[in-house]
């Protein structure tokens, strides 16, 4: 089963790519991929690949820039005391940064503060602006916030203390009544570009007050403009090209120390890096205390003060990745809950949970089970509770709550993801909404999609083509890296890697290596799969100075069959970690295997399965086809076989000469006691089983009777063949049954089973 709605992309005709192809000098793979994003000629072309700084917009055209710059320059010109208000995510840490080395520039000496989430939480706090202006500010810059606080900067302007608001947030209705608004979707504004970030804005400002673009601070710009997940199209784009290129070459030195201490080489850095290594550790400290050293390491420029900070940045993240993985653990934990896996949507609190974590938290109970998700952290008093949110793309959370604002202490966000904090006794009646509003959103949830962007051949994977795509980047936000559907003729070396085997890597056509991030429990369904469609994205991995294709796994489908075929030799305890139903026919042997294995999923004698049944296994062998043919009735393909029989119970039924030697035995030891029935089987060199069945078959046929324990021999018993006896048509029966279902090929035995199913069904 798909995650996702593969969506193909519009594939051009193939005299339009080769003309393309011609006309930018490229290879077709390229040109095709250049095509569905639009760019159709050359200008187009090197406008996209090349960055070039000309091609950022004026920034005077952003809303109130002049009254900005102006209040700014008096400001330095005057020598007033200026105080940065940022923000503790990286977008407000490079904004901050980006702003104080421009007034540095021009030499101002300004104070930088950066909001404590939770003393001060996030925007214009009251009682920090009170302060600003006690000590003296005179002008406040925001930057990465401001619009959302009207109310403590209009009574900031009231007493006397200025403020220049730079943002790019949604905007409320009620906007600030500052000396300047500078948004670029401000409604009185007419930039050409509205998907700026917090850095972007800052260094339209900085550019707009030097005259020019400040190059030494567009890694900051691109910094904040990939880790806020804005649009990587237009002068996103340029920042992001030209900040990545000047990273890769001249880092500066606090990122250079970031860099070194996550053992990354600056030549390597990309968007992937930037969201996956700098981008957490800045974050961290915001998450975990105080953010402020985040811009002393960005603006050092001192080698030790770097890399100190740089060590405490990574032990501050290594906490915080601790920290997740407990509390989702936790969180998760509650989230099967009976009550939990009933509901659409999940509130999960509890006292103890690290309130800078939550959101990380959120997406991952999000991402495993589909549901919307609030975690909440219970205040040690148990009175309130604050947390955040997290959604799905049919969800819009931020509606769904509004109904309840008034039972909320605070709230904010927006579709995908909120902030609250709430009376603890409110959190049923905030649940209850959540659930309300799920019975509508949620009716009918369709897939996400996965645009597809083509088809790979075998011959396409390689390095070649993944240095192309590497051309349309940096990826992002409307510039999403190219995803393709691939069918490999072959799928091997199947293997859970990770910390509890939560990730895949497998090997398809020519060797390839494939890794898939969380896709570990997809390891049985690969290997018993019959065809496989992947879609995977290009990259490449670098092994002791070995650069090699690899594809990263984004979602997968499977043509399964009807019967997975887990039969083997033996048992060693690894068929039993997966999270599926075990059916045993004989409860002895389940008693036995309960004692000696673990197992992934619930066990259950095939008497109790009295409704259909998924995701099932059968352990052992039924003892006929009435067994066999009672439990597939209810069986819901695909089912997974085993059909395991102790050696012991699989000896075949003993000759005539055989049961004669047991026969005579007997006669020669009238009153026999059946609890030394192994010294028959020693005796006449045959196993217990196999005596056993032939006392019941002389019972049966009146050739022997047994009174409590002892068994005598009937004096001139009359002759009956011995197939006559039903304990012998039933013990040849299982043996029979027993070879074909242990030693048919799988294709045979589907087709037997599936019989029975069917078969049973017409029967019902």
């Amino acid at each position: 089963m798909t995650q996702y709605q593969w969506q193909l992309a519009a594939q051009p005709d193939p005299a339009a790519i080769q003309q393309l192809s011609q006309a930018l000098g490229v290879p077709a793979f390229l040109a095709t991929l250049l095509w569905q994003r639009g760019i159709k000629d050359k200008s187009d072309y090197e406008a996209f690949v090349h960055p070039d700084i000309s091609r950022l917009h004026d920034p005077f055209a952003l809303h109130d820039m002049d009254k900005a710059v102006a209040r700014i320059l008096k400001a330095i010109e005057h020598n007033e005391k200026i105080t940065i208000y940022g923000d503790y995510d990286v977008d407000g840490l490079t904004s901050s940064a980006i702003m104080l080395e421009t007034l540095q520039s021009l030499g101002a000496e300004p104070d930088v503060f950066i909001p404590d989430r939770f003393a001060d939480g996030y925007g214009p706090n009251a009682e920090v602006y009170a302060y600003l202006q006690k000590t003296g500010t005179q002008l406040v810059i925001t930057v990465d916030n401001g619009v959302a606080g009207a109310s403590v900067i209009d009574a900031a302007q009231e007493a006397g203390m200025d403020v220049v608001v730079t943002d790019h947030h949604e905007l409320p209705a009620n906007l600030p009544h500052a000396v300047a608004v500078v948004h670029p979707r401000h409604p009185d504004g007419h930039y050409p570009f509205g998907d700026l970030s917090g850095a972007g804005v800052a260094f339209k400002v900085a550019t707009a007050l030097l005259g020019e673009p400040p190059l030494e601070s567009v890694d900051l710009a691109a910094l904040g403009t990939i880790a806020d997940l804005v649009g990587l199209t237009d002068e996103n784009r340029v920042i992001a090209q030209l900040g990545l290129k000047m990273i890769q070459t001249q880092p500066r030195v606090g990122i250079a120390a970031i860099l070194k201490e996550a053992g990354v080489a600056p030549e390597t850095v990309n968007e992937t890096t930037v969201g996956f290594v700098i981008g957490p550790r800045l974050n961290a400290l915001g998450r975990m205390g105080d953010a402020n050293p985040g811009v002393t390491l960005l603006t050092t420029f001192e080698e030790d003060v770097a890399a100190d900070l740089a060590q405490q940045v990574g032990k501050l993240n290594q906490e915080r990745q601790g920290l997740v993985s407990k509390i989702a653990t936790e969180a998760l934990a509650m989230a099967q809950t009976p009550e939990n896996q009933a509901a659409k949507t999940l509130l999960l609190a509890k006292k103890g949970w690290h309130e800078g974590v939550v959101g990380i938290v959120a997406s991952k109970v999000v991402e495993a089970t589909g549901k919307p998700t609030l975690i909440m952290n219970i205040a040690d008093d148990g009175v309130t509770a604050k947390g955040s949110g997290r959604s799905i793309e049919a969800y819009h959370l931020f509606n769904a709550l509004e109904p309840v604002r008034d039972k909320m202490v605070a709230f904010g966000g927006h579709h995908m993801a909120v902030g609250l904090t709430a009376k603890t006794e409110a959190l049923p009646a905030i649940h209850a909404q959540m659930e309300k509003a799920a019975a509508t959103m949620l009716k009918t949830v369709p897939k996400p999609t996965l645009p597809i962007a083509a088809r790979l051949e075998k011959d396409d994977l390689t390095l070649a083509h993944y240095e192309l795509i590497r051309q349309l980047a940096p990826f992002g936000q409307d510039n999403p890296e190219p995803t393709f559907s691939l069918r490999p003729q072959v799928i091997q070396n199947v293997k859970q890697i990770g910390k509890e085997n939560a990730h895949l890597r497998f090997q398809v056509d020519n060797g390839i290596n494939v890794i898939g991030f969380g896709f570990g429990e997809a390891a049985a369904t690969l290997v018993d799969a019959q065809a496989v469609k992947l879609a995977v994205r290009l990259d490449q991995n670098t092994w002791q100075g070995n650069t090699s294709l690899q594809l990263m796994l984004k979602d997968y489908e499977v043509k399964q069959p009807q019967v997975i075929d887990w039969r083997m030799p033996s048992v060693d305890g690894s068929q039993f970690k997966s999270s599926r139903t075990y059916v045993f026919f004989d409860a002895k042997v389940k008693q036995q295997f309960e004692r000696q294995f673990s197992f992934g999923g619930p066990t259950l004698t095939a008497e109790q399965v009295t409704s259909p049944l998924a995701n099932a296994v059968l352990v052992d062998l039924p003892q006929n086809r009435a067994q066999l043919r009672a439990v597939m009735q209810l069986i819901q393909a695909p089912v997974a076989v085993m059909f395991y029989g102790a050696p012991s119970h699989l000896v075949a039924i003993p000759t005539r000469v055989e049961f004669g030697a047991v026969l005579h035995f007997l006669k020669a030891h009238p009153g026999f006691d059946k609890h030394h029935i192994p010294a028959i089987a020693k005796a006449v060199h045959l196993t217990v089983h196999q005596v056993i069945l032939a006392i019941q078959v002389f019972f049966e046929l009146d050739f022997v009777t047994i009174d409590g324990a002892f068994i005598s021999p009937v004096t001139a018993p009359a002759k009956k063949p011995l197939q006559t006896a039903k304990a012998y048509a039933a013990r040849e029966e299982f043996l029979t049954l027993a070879q074909q279902l242990q030693t048919m090929p799988r294709a045979q035995l589907e087709a037997m089973l599936l019989t029975e199913h069917t078969d049973s069904e017409v029967g019902s």
